[in-house]
């Protein structure tokens, strides 16, 4: 398997959008997943980098809430349709998804929890029974229609209460039975969540749209104790094709491109 190397747009080595994208051009780097510039004003600037430099903009993010599974009706409204603007101008763009951990916004982010209703429901089934329908008739669509995906995100139990392994949120995925819907892998999580990160990653499968890559610290790989190379080899044995982007920190005072083509070379030796 040959690694196709993206990384989070925060991290990307420049001022401007044009600077960024030239610099992972250089680096070796196809592939940027938009956080700050992922909006409709920034549409032209991107499309031209992207033209000038072969540089994919392969993920984008949701910035108008992420209210999903809030108590609150209102939130939930402008969750859903900053979901749709994200996934709009995604496929605009060419992009494979929309990232979105389902709970991070309640839970890190000051939201509304839905209270427990037993003996009827628990938080978590009626969490899991919204997020479904929701998606089912109003995400999933849209998303199949823009040529996208909403990609699943399981974080670490500290922060989202789930889903919080990979089975989890192909679980998800099942429910809904969507192309509209996939999801995604990411090593910093999986290492404290995983009991098997390989078996993980296999039963992910060819849902599996995207891969987050992130050392045990947080910091570039190679500069903590995570074992990749299990986990490499099963993304080459369900066949994946999709991006691995880098998201996590690159140690401070050091050159960024150093930095980040030591982490491929490692990586790379890993396969």
């Amino acid at each position: 398997m040959e690694i196709r190397y993206s990384i989070r747009e925060p991290m990307a080595p420049g001022q401007t959008l044009i600077e960024k994208f030239r610099n992972l051009a250089e680096i070796g780097i196809a592939g940027i997943e938009m956080t700050a510039s992922s909006t409709w004003e920034h549409a032209g600037e991107i499309r031209r980098a992207s033209g000038k430099t072969g540089v994919v903009p392969n993920i984008f993010s949701s910035g108008g809430g992420m209210g999903l599974l809030d108590a609150r009706r209102d939130e939930r409204q402008k969750a859903i349709q900053s979901l749709k603007e994200a996934l709009s101008l995604c496929g605009e763009l060419g992009g494979i998804g929309v990232i979105f951990p389902p709970l991070i916004g309640i839970k890190l982010g000051g939201g509304e929890r839905i209270p427990d209703l037993s003996p009827l429901a628990s938080t978590a089934e009626l969490e899991r029974d919204l997020l479904v329908e929701i998606l089912k008739e109003e995400i999933a669509p849209y998303a199949e229609s823009c040529g996208c995906s909403v990609i699943i995100e399981p974080l670490n139990r500290y922060e989202q209460w789930w889903p919080c392994t990979l089975a989890e949120g192909v679980a998800v995925c099942e429910a809904v039975d969507s192309p509209g819907i996939t999801v995604m892998a990411d090593f910093f999580h999986m290492n404290i969540e995983e009991c098997d990160m390989a078996d993980a990653i296999r039963v992910g499968g060819s849902r599996l749209t995207n891969v987050h890559l992130a050392d045990s610290n947080r910091v570039l790989p190679g500069f903590g104790h995570t074992d990749f190379a299990p986990g490499l080899a099963a993304l080459g044995e369900i066949g994946y094709e999709h991006f691995c982007g880098f998201e996590c920190s690159i140690p401070s005072g050091s050159d960024p491109g150093t930095e980040l083509k030591r982490s491929m070379d490692y990586l790379n030796g890993l396969l």
